[in-house]
């Protein structure tokens, strides 16, 4: 993140394990989303960097997001062909939206901690 009226860079935020592929800023908020290959879509604070909302349920290479005014809606697309819609507030999945024909890959479970 950089200071736009300073030119120096304010702060680095470790956001992903792949490349972001998409962000952008939610409304006159000071939150931005972004998504990513490593099938995440997160929300951020700019004022401290912080993280402050993932969205799950995705199983592969994310490469759009979009976010209403308001921030109440995200949706999130990729690789799989799926389109996600979540509710902003929550993080909470509200619908699926499918290509014709086709069914979602099953999401992995995580291995058990040793």
């Amino acid at each position: 993140m950089w200071d736009f009226e300073k030119g120096e860079q304010a702060r680095t935020i470790q956001a992903h394990g792949k490349q972001v592929t998409r962000l952008l800023f939610v409304g006159a908020t000071p939150q931005f989303a972004t998504c990513a290959g490593d099938a995440q879509v997160r929300l951020w604070n700019v004022d401290n960097g912080g993280n402050t909302r993932n969205f799950t349920g995705s199983n592969d290479f994310l490469y759009a997001i979009g976010v209403s005014p308001d921030g109440a809606v995200v949706a999130a697309g990729g690789e799989e062909g799926v389109v996600r819609l979540y509710n902003g507030t929550s993080g909470a999945l509200i619908k699926t939206l499918l290509p014709p024909d086709a069914q979602p890959k099953p999401v992995p479970k995580p291995e058990p901690k040793k």
